[in-house]
């Protein structure tokens, strides 16, 4: 077994509408003038697990975002290993 460690990025898709990446837009312009700001909030997550090899890892991985971490409705994720 050979430990895999995968930092996971979660977002809402483009075409949904980011309250929160809202909110920090306003927010910032409530304390400084910040030319053409655009936010996006999501979640990031790090996670540690042993597999047999990169193809088991990845299969894990997968799962996990699409079972547990995303929403594939309105969000999709990005892996980084």
């Amino acid at each position: 077994m050979k430990n895999y460690k995968a930092t996971v990025n979660v977002k809402l898709k483009e075409a949904v509408k980011d309250i929160k990446a809202q909110t920090l837009e306003q927010a910032v312009h409530n304390i400084m003038p910040v030319q053409n700001l655009k936010c996006r909030v999501g979640n990031t997550y790090n996670i540690g697990f042993d597999a047999k090899n990169k193809k088991e890892a990845e299969k894990i991985i997968n799962t996990i975002c699409e079972e547990i971490l995303s929403n594939s409705v309105i969000e999709e994720y990005e892996i980084k290993w």
